[in-house]
């Protein structure tokens, strides 16, 4: 399934998100078998937002097929780009309603762009519609069979390594990388050990894989 970490820290937003991509039984939610350990789930979109995602792929790729087609749009500057990207995260819901009835879906969705150079993240979850909730600092989501415990404590490890190195992680690269040691220290067969990410910042966008 997945671990994503996103972060706004020092004027830029970080995303990671580990790389494994698994088949799992659609009402139990039972590892059937793990498909790839290549599986991308951080999307730049125009070169100028990043998204990343978590839960149903399904829900996921159709949402960014209609995302594809409405990057005219995004770039119009009476268009609230959020409005573009809940209605694509809607769309994606639907689309996996209509095809597996009965089931929940289950997805959320991290939203980081530049506003006038002020970096900006939002977290979309299907709990609540897509409503949409601003992050100031640090966001993660682990979907897997596991209880919040990983999660919790990948948070703590986080905050905890920031508090001791402060200066060291204002570097954003230094950041993702932290952000790749906290999935890697997940003990999950559906948390892959390799990850993504992506960084988006006054001076554009980097990419980074880890290994």
């Amino acid at each position: 399934m997945t671990m994503i970490v996103a972060v706004k820290w020092s004027n830029n937003i970080i995303m990671t998100a580990d790389k494994r991509q698994t088949e799992t039984d659609s009402c139990s939610g039972e590892l059937l078998k793990v498909k790839s350990d290549e599986y991308i789930k951080i999307k730049i979109i125009d070169n100028k937002y990043i998204v990343s995602f978590a839960g149903s792929t399904l829900i996921a790729e159709k949402a960014f097929e209609l995302l594809n087609q409405n990057v005219d749009v995004l770039n119009l500057h009476s268009i609230d780009p959020l409005g573009i990207f809940r209605n694509s995260f809607k769309y994606g819901k639907a689309h996996f309603e209509a095809v597996y009835p009965g089931i929940k879906p289950v997805s959320v969705f991290y939203v980081g762009f530049m506003r006038e150079h002020e970096p900006k993240l939002f977290g979309f979850s299907s709990d609540d519609d897509y409503s949409g909730l601003e992050i100031e600092e640090l966001s993660m989501k682990m979907n897997s069979n596991s209880n919040g415990d990983a999660e919790k404590e990948a948070i703590r490890f986080i905050s905890a390594e920031v508090l001791k190195r402060d200066h060291y992680y204002k570097n954003p690269r230094n950041f993702a990388r932290l952000n790749f040691k906290a999935i890697k220290r997940a003990d999950d067969e559906m948390i892959g050990k390799t990850a993504y990410s992506v960084v988006i910042s006054p001076d554009g966008i980097k990419e980074y894989h880890h290994n």
